[in-house]
C-alpha cells in the first residue's frame, strides 16, 4: 500500500487528487496539509484524515511513502527543506520554484536516497504536446514561434508553467547555446524571442497554442484541458511510478509516461 500525503489538499487540484486516491486499491491517503492560516484546518478530507497546517508537515510525513506538493512556489520553497527523509518520494506539481531551491532539493534527494517527479503539467495530452513541440522545432528550423495561453481568472502566475516548459523545449532544439531571457513572458533563442501571451478569463481550465510561422504557411498546435481531472489522473500515475524508486533523482512526467 502506497501511503500518500497531499500538500495543498483543499485546493482545486489537491481536492481532486485526494478524491481519486480514495478510489485506488493500492494507495492510502494518510495526511492532508494546508497553509497555517487556512480556514480549512481541521476540515475532513477523507475518512480519518483532517487537514493540518504546514507547520505539522514533518510529523505527518513520518507515516508517508510519497509527498505530493500542489501548493504555491513560496510555500513549496519553505516546505522542501523541512521534508528530507530517507526513502521518501516526492511529486512536485508546483511551478515557479527557484532554480536555487530546486538545486538544493536535488542534493537533498541524493543524500536521502529519495526520488521525485517534477511536473509543470500532469496530463498525458500536454506531455505529448511537449513532445510534438520538440518534433516540430526539429522539422521547422527558422520558423517564428509564438505561444498563447489561456487560464481561469483566479490563476496567479503568468505565463503558466506549461507555456514556459513548451518555450524551453522549443529553445533547446533551436538554440544549442542555451536560453536567453528576453522581456517578461518571452524566451529567446539565438537572439530570436519566443513570445508568450497570457490571458486570464472566466473559468478556463487551461488552453495552450504554439504557432510555428514560416513564409506562406503556419502550423498551430493546441492543447485544451476540459477538466482538471486530466491533471489529477496523471498525478495518480506519477505517484504509483515514483513510489519506492529511491534513485536520488528528479524525474519528469515524460519519463513517467515513457514518451
Amino acid at each position: 500500500m502506497i501511503r500518500v500525503v497531499i500538500g495543498g489538499a483543499t485546493g482545486k487540484l489537491g481536492s481532486l487528487v485526494c478524491t481519486l486516491l480514495q478510489e485506488q486499491d493500492d494507495m492510502l491517503l494518510v495526511g492532508a496539509v494546508v497553509s497555517d492560516n487556512s480556514i480549512n484546518i481541521g476540515k475532513k478530507v477523507a475518512p480519518g484524515v483532517h487537514a493540518v497546517g504546514a507547520s505539522n508537515l514533518p510529523d505527518v510525513l513520518k507515516e508517508a511513502d510519497v509527498y505530493v506538493d500542489l501548493t504555491s512556489p513560496s510555500a513549496a520553497e519553505k516546505n522542501i527543506p523541512k521534508i528530507a527523509r530517507n526513502g521518501l518520494a516526492y511529486i512536485i506539481g508546483t511551478t515557479g520554484i527557484s532554480t536555487s531551491s530546486l538545486d538544493s532539493f536535488g542534493s537533498m534527494l541524493m543524500e536521502n536516497k529519495g526520488s521525485a517527479v517534477l511536473a509543470s503539467n500532469f496530463s498525458v495530452g500536454v506531455n505529448v504536446f511537449f513532445k510534438t513541440c520538440e518534433q516540430l522545432s526539429q522539422s521547422l528550423p527558422g520558423y517564428d514561434v509564438e505561444i498563447i495561453e489561456l487560464h481561469h481568472n483566479k490563476k496567479m502566475d503568468a505565463p503558466s508553467g506549461t507555456a514556459r516548459e513548451a518555450a524551453e523545449t522549443i529553445s533547446r532544439i533551436t538554440n544549442a547555446d542555451g536560453l536567453m531571457c528576453g522581456r517578461e513572458g518571452e524566451i529567446g533563442a539565438r537572439g530570436k524571442e519566443i513570445g508568450i501571451h497570457s490571458a486570464r478569463l472566466g473559468d478556463v481550465v487551461g488552453e495552450h497554442t504554439v504557432i510555428f510561422a514560416g513564409h506562406k504557411e503556419r502550423i498551430e498546435l493546441t492543447h485544451r484541458a476540459h477538466s482538471r481531472e486530466a491533471f489529477a489522473e496523471g498525478c495518480i500515475v506519477a505517484i504509483r511510478w515514483v513510489a519506492g524508486r529511491n534513485d536520488g533523482k528528479i524525474h519528469t512526467m515524460r519519463e513517467v509516461l515513457g514518451i
